[in-house]
């Protein structure tokens, strides 16, 4: 028995392991803590998958969500349940034969490229005529975009880690940074506190990616009615901004306006 934040009693192994087995389902969280129900009372009726099916759904998903993927992608997304790579591999060489996905040369990169053949036309396109993503929003820290890490800095080059558990004095952002995606680029990082008693919702900083100076009004006009609506989601009645950064100075701005 180990100590540390995993110290669970032998209720807590077994409720996550009926949660994971898919036998119960989180109905609801209430501070931080999951209210577990029985499956069929939280999810809709689906037929399940067979094993030999599975591998090849875990592909397709995959696939569709992230366009085009390595091999190491495909192995770091949706993580569970892992699978073994000579499984994994096998589902790859029987969609690439039967045409359902194909391989892609992938300018400046070595490795191979994979993508599913309905998604080529759309692939090409985008390249082609490259469009600007709409909007700004707040990601949590565990998004589906960050799940792969090195990904995010392959594609977009952003290198994002928590640092809930990274000693105060070493935290380069903040506790629980938030990701700052705006036009369909990754262009800063805040860090929200959320005064629960006070209903106000605190950004302690706004910190912009390399290159982003110049489009700082309108990261933080963006940012600011992202805070609102996550605000709003809190039950916050207030948004201050704490940070004397000329980032930050942006955002005090929007939030006035």
């Amino acid at each position: 028995k180990g100590g540390g934040w995993w110290n669970w009693d032998a209720t807590a192994h077994a409720l996550h392991y009926l949660w994971m087995s898919g036998r119960l389902g989180v109905a609801a969280r209430v501070n931080f803590e999951k209210v577990y129900d029985r499956s069929e009372r939280v999810l809709a009726s689906v037929e399940p998958l067979s094993a030999a099916e599975f591998p090849l759904w875990h592909l397709r998903t995959s696939l569709s969500a992230m366009g085009a993927a390595t091999e190491k992608d495909l192995r770091m997304y949706m993580t569970f349940p892992r699978q073994p790579l000579p499984e994994r591999r096998r589902a790859l060489k029987s969609l690439l034969a039967s045409g359902e996905a194909v391989e892609l040369a992938l300018e400046g990169s070595s490795e191979r490229w994979f993508a599913l053949a309905s998604d080529v036309p759309d692939l090409e396109s985008a390249s082609a005529a490259p469009r600007a993503g709409e909007g700004t929003t707040l990601l949590s820290p565990f998004d589906s975009l960050l799940w792969h890490r090195e990904r995010a800095v392959r594609l977009f080059g952003f290198d994002y880690k928590i640092e809930v558990y990274t000693p105060a004095p070493k935290r380069r952002y903040g506790y629980y940074v938030l990701p700052v995606l705006h036009e369909g680029r990754l262009v800063g990082r805040l860090d929200p506190k959320n005064h629960r008693d006070d209903k106000v919702l605190e950004g302690r900083a706004l910190h912009l990616e390399p290159g982003e100076a110049g489009n700082a009004d309108a990261v933080a006009a963006g940012t600011a009615e992202a805070l609102r609506s996550l605000a709003a989601h809190l039950g916050a009645r207030t948004v201050r901004v704490s940070s004397r950064s000329r980032a930050a100075a942006a955002l005090k701005r929007a939030l006035r306006g």
